[in-house]
């Protein structure tokens, strides 16, 4: 991206804001992952989009954005147009480029500012967005946790990334628990801390070393099964 914002530079005399944005948006079109190179994310160009339309994205219908819209407050702040004058936009919960739907589940009222913070709180993980594409649609926490960690093939996963996916379908204040819980279906994992020169602030990161197949059926349920608090609390109610 740096590399991008350069070039621009040069041939424009500015890198526009939306710059991000538009590297985003080629991904309606054309295949370019970030890929890790000598130690970087790099974008590659494969070719095109295989689900791609005549070149472009189809629209969300007026009928959705209304019903999307409805609410007419932000899923984030709280406000609303006629209190405090803001504009409603529609925003996907899972961004298109991370392998999110236009499906109405995945849709929800920003206002515009809430909608501009999100998006560039995002831009920060881009790098990201094939490992965040194989895991955001999972069903669950834990399947969403262990499929972002796996598809770094050994790599450290930043904890702020997982929290930010195991999130994506609701909101999971006890991420950190779900992770650890993966420990009773035989995964294998390990951390390291680092305080962060710019903030002061310690950073933790996870590396998957052993995983098993997800069992059949709920997750959560077989992680209660497993639980041996549970069964402590099972034999001292009776």
């Amino acid at each position: 991206m740096r590399e991008i914002r350069a070039h621009l530079q040069e041939v424009l005399g500015e890198a526009p804001s939306q710059t991000d944005r538009r590297v985003r948006d080629l991904r309606d079109h054309f295949r370019a992952p970030a890929k890790k190179i000598n130690g970087e994310y790099r974008y590659v160009l494969e070719g095109w989009a295989e689900n791609r339309t005549n070149g472009s994205r189809k629209a969300i219908s007026d009928a959705i954005r209304a019903q999307v819209l409805s609410p007419q407050r932000c899923a984030m702040c709280g406000r609303t147009p006629l209190d405090h004058q803001v504009v409603m936009v529609v925003d996907h919960k899972v961004p298109r480029h991370w392998g999110g739907s236009d499906e109405i589940s995945n849709l929800q009222p920003l206002c515009e500012e809430c909608n501009a913070g999100k998006k560039a709180y995002f831009a920060n993980y881009d790098q990201y967005a094939d490992a965040i594409r194989q895991s955001a649609e999972h069903p669950e926490p834990h399947g969403r946790i262990g499929e972002l960690i796996k598809a770094f093939r050994g790599d450290w996963v930043p904890a702020e990334l997982i929290e930010l996916v195991a999130s994506m379908k609701q909101y999971q204040e006890d991420w950190r628990k779900r992770t650890r819980e993966l420990r009773l279906l035989g995964w294998t994992y390990e951390t390291k801390k680092r305080k962060d020169p710019k903030t002061s602030r310690i950073r933790v990161w996870y590396r998957v070393t052993g995983w098993k197949p997800w069992p059949e059926g709920s997750i959560a349920a077989e992680v209660r099964r497993r639980d041996p608090s549970n069964k402590r609390a099972s034999q001292s109610d009776r």
